[in-house]
């Protein structure tokens, strides 16, 4: 699959690059990485690196995996990041510190389901977090996930191990309004 950008009315998805690479490097360097993301710890700049320069043209070729970078616009900085896994529908987010509680993950994940559905023959796409990770959890609910509980996730932990996830489903004729049953806390 080639890459191809995404825009949303406020932000552009497009490709992480080298020039990304120390605020990658920078962001995933925050403590809240080590409880929540699945990224190698302690973050360093050459996984940063291997994130740009390998794994995300990797997933884009093998069209297993598509990646953007979120930005404010065009040729501005990196904001955050987004992929979607295409095989399990399973989405992945993060931002940077400095860029959280402005409302750019909802839009940007509506964005990336979107583009799912109008891509793929996907019938769902799945979201998944470490418990606990709050914001992640408001983010699929804002966006219209169903909770589907608590239970271990498929995506693994640094050390291969399923962790405790809170789950949701968002169905391709689902509606995008916040769905009842969430965790509260």
């Amino acid at each position: 699959m080639q890459p191809f950008p995404l825009r949303t009315e406020r932000f552009i998805l497009d490709q992480p690059s080298v020039d990304d690479v120390d605020d990658i490097a920078s962001y995933c360097s925050d403590p809240v990485f080590e409880m929540f993301v699945v990224t190698p710890w302690p973050y360093e700049r050459q996984h940063a690196e291997y994130f740009v320069n390998e794994h995300v043209p990797g997933g884009w070729a093998q069209d297993d995996e598509w990646t953007w970078a979120i930005r404010d616009g065009s040729g501005q900085p990196l904001l955050g990041v987004i992929c979607i896994r295409v095989d399990s529908g399973m989405v992945g987010f993060w931002l940077g510190a400095p860029h959280r509680g402005r409302g750019i993950m909802p839009e940007a994940l509506t964005a990336v389901i979107d583009a799912t559905f109008d891509r793929t023959e996907r019938t769902d796409v799945l979201w998944e977090c470490v418990v606990g990770n709050h914001a992640s959890l408001r983010v699929a609910e804002k966006v219209g996930y169903r909770y589907t509980g608590q239970r271990d996730g498929m995506t693994l932990g640094r050390d291969g191990a399923s962790t405790p996830s809170w789950t949701g489903r968002l169905g391709r004729d689902d509606t995008r309004a916040p769905q009842p049953g969430w965790p509260r806390g």
